[in-house]
This record gives structure tokens, sequence and C-alpha cells, in this order.
């Protein structure tokens, strides 16, 4: 059981929650201490420089945040390629595509721990990486370029690989879409994608490689809003206790994090409200929604899940479960004992050996062999 106590704090922890600004913006403090906010999600509206994230995440963890409460997951989609939400200095890599097409754990592994690294010298200790989705469709409009390949097999085994070069230098991974994106025509973006296929037909591909991120013990799983009538005809993955309860808790026997995708993506808000959305979602099974915060903070999201536990329709031992995985996260990868150190973030970013392993990745160039990094954990 989790050692907090007050509803509205457990609460607070399953949201994660984006702002505006190159600084911490008043309101958003407020939301922190007022709410116990669990953590945020960067994008480029909030990155000038590696010394300014720096000291962003510092003010964030130290100054924000109450230092009685839990550290603050601070967090970013930073998958290399189209997904790279930090640009100057920051080394740039080429997208899941080419690690594909190289096949190579060692590399994978590489690749992992030098955006692990650069990470954790500006203050991030979550990343929502890898994907893993299967490429089975190259239409995809979303996806294109994000994934390893269209081999479950690969996927899994690169997926692995990337996973562990993360979580080797102190950042969780999250593995996402569950239960995969890689066959959609429709943006999630803007609309609430569907496909068609049943359970046996997902086994064969797209599950796998979500199996071996598993094994891997990868920190997190994030789903997908994706409508699949074969699994629920009436809500996509993220709301969806028929989906996350018997494929990835029971089926696969996940005991991490599970994370919605964006629930201000329109896949979710043109279908559902956000109150009842929230609801849904964490009724399903997510442990952490996700909020970019381009509507502020997400209060009524926040009620509405103290009042269904306060009316039993969300059972408070699921809360306290939620938190303590939550928790479990956080002690191994969100626990700062000083502040980042800004002067020396240079001495991490960009440097001249992640910039060779870049270039090697965009060749499509293979690492020596020796045997290191190749196997699960």
């Amino acid at each position: 059981m989790s050692q907090i106590q007050d509803l509205k704090t457990l609460v607070g922890q399953l949201f994660l929650i984006g702002f505006d600004g190159l600084s911490v913006p008043s309101e958003f403090k407020s939301a922190i201490q007022e709410h116990k906010i669990g953590g945020t999600i960067y994008f480029k509206r909030n990155f000038q420089s590696p010394a300014q994230l720096a000291e962003l995440s510092n003010e964030l963890q130290f100054n924000c945040r109450h230092s009685s409460s839990p550290f603050l997951f601070i967090s970013i989609d930073h998958e290399g390629g189209k997904v790279n939400r930090l640009v100057n200095s920051f080394t740039k890599f080429p997208g899941n595509e080419n690690l594909g097409e190289i096949n190579s754990p060692k590399m994978g592994f590489q690749f992992g721990a030098i955006i692990a690294k650069e990470l954790k010298a500006v203050g991030i200790n979550l990343n929502f990486a890898p994907v893993v989705d299967v490429n089975t469709n190259p239409d995809n409009p979303v996806m294109k370029g994000r994934m390893f390949s269209s081999d479950p097999e690969i996927c899994g085994k690169m997926g692995s690989a990337v996973c562990r070069g993360i979580q080797k230098m102190g950042v969780a991974a999250v593995a996402k879409h569950f239960p995969g994106h890689g066959d959609t025509k429709v943006d999630s973006h803007f609309d609430l994608p569907r496909i068609d296929k049943s359970l046996k037909e997902l086994e064969k591909v797209e599950l796998i490689p979500f199996k071996r991120m598993v094994r891997s013990r990868v920190e997190g799983i994030m789903t997908a809003h994706i409508l699949n009538a074969a699994l629920d005809p009436d809500y996509p993955a993220t709301l969806s206790e028929k989906t996350i309860q018997p494929l990835l808790r029971q089926g696969m026997r996940f005991s991490k994090i599970i994370f919605s995708d964006d629930m201000e993506m329109k896949a979710i808000t043109d279908h559902y409200g956000e109150a009842d959305a929230a609801v849904l979602a964490v009724r399903a099974g997510c442990d952490v929604l996700i909020y970019r915060g381009d509507n502020g903070i997400p209060v009524a999201a926040m009620e509405a899940i103290i009042k269904a536990v306060e009316s039993k329709k969300i059972s408070r031992a699921q809360i306290e479960a939620s938190v303590e995985r939550i928790l479990s996260c956080k002690k191994n990868y969100a626990v700062q004992t000083e502040p980042v150190d800004v002067t020396k973030v240079g001495q991490f970013v960009g440097i001249p050996e992640h910039i060779k392993l870049a270039e090697m990745i965009l060749n499509k160039e293979k690492l020596p062999d020796t045997g290191a990094e190749d196997s699960d954990m």
C-alpha cells in the first residue's frame, strides 16, 4: 500500500501534464502544489538550449515541487528521426527505420544509452521511446519512419536493445503504442483510428514486440487511441478494460506502469468528454494519464477520478496500486539528491562520440560486433 493517504494527492500522481514556455508558469507551479501533479512532459515549446532546459528541470524539481512530495516525472517524446523534440546542440539521430535496417542490438543499445545520457544531463528522467509498432501499412500517416521494421521479431529485438540502453543510463523507457499502431490509416491526433484484427492476428504480429519489451523489464508501456472492434467494439485501447486487462496485465503479466497516450488528442476529445475519458482510462487500467496541456490543467479530469473513487466506481485499492507502481519507478529513476549541474551539461550533449554514432546509423553502418549487449536482460 502507498504511504500517501490523501486521495487528492494519490490522484495527482496519476497525472503528467505539459505547459507552455521556457520557464514554469505561475499557474503550473500552483497546480503542482495544489493538485500534487505527478509529472510533466516537455515539447519543443519548452526548449531553447540545453542549459535552459536543465534550469527548467531544476526549477520544477526543487522550486515547484513541495519537498515532502514525490519527485516529478520529467518526460519527453525523444525517439530520434521526426519525433525529435530537442534540436540545438543535442545529437540529431535518424529515425528507427535506419536502426531496423542495420538490425544490430549492440547499435540499438548504444543509441538508447546516448539518448538517455543527453536527456539525463538536462534533468529528464522518463522517455516515451522506443516505438515498437510493426510497420504493416506503408501508407500509415503518423508512424512512417518511426518503426524499426515490418518484421515483428526485429521490432522486438531492436526495441529491447534501445530500452536496455535507455534504462542502463538511468532514464525510464516507455514502449509504445499498445496494442499496435502500425496498421492504421488515420492519425489519432486528429481522429479515432479503427483497425479490425482478431486477437489471433494480433498475437502473430503486433503483440510480439510488446511481449519482448515486458521480458526486457521496460518500465512503461503506452496505450494507443485505436478502436479495434474485435477487442472492444465500444472503446479505444486507452479506455478499454477489455483490451488492457486481459492482454497486457494478465496475458503478458506486465506489472509496471501503463501510460495513456495524450488525452488531448482528438481521437479522445472529439468522442469522449474530458471527465468521462479520464475515468474510463483509469478504470481500464491506465496508471498515468498524459495531457499535453494546451487546455490548461485538467482539473475536471482530476475531480472526476476523485468522485469516481468516492462513489466506488473506481476502487481506492486500484488507485493505490497505480501509485505504488509510479513511486517504485520514481525511486529508481526520478529521485535527485541535488539539482543538475547546469555548467556541465555541455560535457554530455552533442559530443563527438555521440555524433559519430548518429552518422553511423544514418549511413547504416554496424558497430564492430563484440557480442556485448546483444541479449535480453
